[in-house]
């Protein structure tokens, strides 16, 4: 009975590292988009409160299975634990799937707009899932083999965490270098676009019809790869 009791521990804190890993994603998108606002006003509201409010989650057949098949593919170990709390523990495993389900849909909205951000995502979530275990399981009973597993995971985790931070670094300098292309580009052109934009305006104004500009396209920062 005891043996369970700490495997519950151990999902529990599973749990929290799951909630963690959400809000901590919660807060670099909510930096991200502070970032950009502060560029053209000042800022609204307080970040902190927006990471901390979240629409609540439901349990459906749909999100538990999507959590299984998730946890299944990415931490097998959590998958078996997450299997016995449902039945002796129903209520920490609702919050356990709610969490991760959390997880999830922010996984496949990065999926959706950059795969390999989405697999090192991924990677991170398993490195400090399996960091979270061996911790609890260290609170249960400490042996050299297990302070060896937790070590290795921790390395890990920071391999992980800087392949993330590598990539974000990456896709930031692909940003800045077509934000100089379009700085060199229009200060070289400057009197022709000039001239392209009043000729334009001024045939539009003289037949009595509205301008349509066209947009510009964005370019994504992940479609532009490093040169080798």
């Amino acid at each position: 009975m005891r043996f369970w009791g700490h495997i519950a521990f151990a999902v529990a804190a599973l749990t929290v590292c799951s909630l963690l890993y959400a809000q901590s994603g919660d807060a670099k998108t909510a930096l991200s988009v502070k970032s950009t606002e502060n560029a053209v006003a000042p800022a609204r509201g307080n970040a902190k409160k927006d990471v901390k409010v979240r629409a609540p989650v439901a349990v459906t057949p749909e999100s538990e299975a999507a959590v299984i098949t998730f946890v299944q593919r990415n931490h097998a170990e959590l998958a078996d634990l997450l299997v016995y709390l449902r039945t002796s523990q129903p209520e920490e495993y609702e919050r356990a799937i709610k969490e991760i389900f959390r997880t999830t849909q922010r996984l496949a909205a990065i999926q959706e707009r950059d795969p390999l951000q989405y697999e090192l995502e991924v990677a991170a979530w398993t490195a400090q899932s399996r960091v979270q275990l061996l911790a609890a399981k260290l609170k249960m009973g400490s042996s050299d083999d297990l302070v060896k597993q937790l070590r290795a995971a921790l390395q890990s985790q920071n391999t992980a965490k800087v392949a993330l931070l590598k990539h974000e670094r990456q896709k930031m300098s692909d940003r800045l270098e077509k934000i100089e292309s379009d700085i060199t580009r229009l200060e070289a052109n400057r009197d022709d676009i000039v001239d392209r934009q009043l000729k334009l305006l001024t045939r539009a104004a003289a037949e009595g019809r509205p301008v349509k500009t066209a947009k510009k396209k964005s370019v994504s920062p992940s479609a532009t790869k490093p040169a080798n």
